[in-house]
């Protein structure tokens, strides 16, 4: 989690300063889809808080924004169609585009931009497995217990 952390800690720089995608939302509904775990909404808050004060947003939007997107997809992982790892595609782009919209209502504007949301529907694929590569191989859970 600590690697996580600081690779969303990078990313949320690089996504206020350089790139206007979404990139810790995307990695973050990855992460819930792959470990439905309480972390994740505390993880979610958290970056929400980062993002909306490196964008010189009212503090706490963003983190209601991603939470509510996040326990979206955390009640959607513990259905069958979270077998399917395709799934992230559509969920990507459904919860980018309330994203943007819930974004463009607070702060009284009028874009929603569709190219910037089919390439994070497209970047998400990529994201989601490499992500459940670094979990599975990387990670040790504390469930796995040598016997003697």
């Amino acid at each position: 989690m600590k690697t996580l952390i600081l690779i969303l800690i990078i990313l949320s720089f690089i996504q206020t300063t350089i790139l206007s995608l979404n990139l810790v939302l995307i990695i973050l509904i990855a992460r819930s889809l792959i470990r439905p775990e309480r972390n994740n909404l505390t993880a979610v808050f958290c970056f929400g808080l980062l993002i909306s004060h490196l964008t010189l947003q009212p503090l706490g939007y963003l983190s209601l924004i991603y939470l509510i997107l996040v326990q979206a997809t955390l009640v959607l992982s513990k259905s069958r169609l979270s077998a399917n790892p395709f799934l992230i595609i559509p969920l990507t782009g459904v919860l980018s585009t309330l994203n943007l919209t819930a974004v463009a209502l607070l702060a009284h504007q009028s874009t929603v931009l569709m190219p910037q949301i089919f390439i994070e529907s497209f970047l998400a694929l990529p994201i989601f497995y490499s992500l459940r590569l670094w979990e599975e191989r990387f990670i040790v859970r504390k469930e796995i217990k040598l016997r003697v």
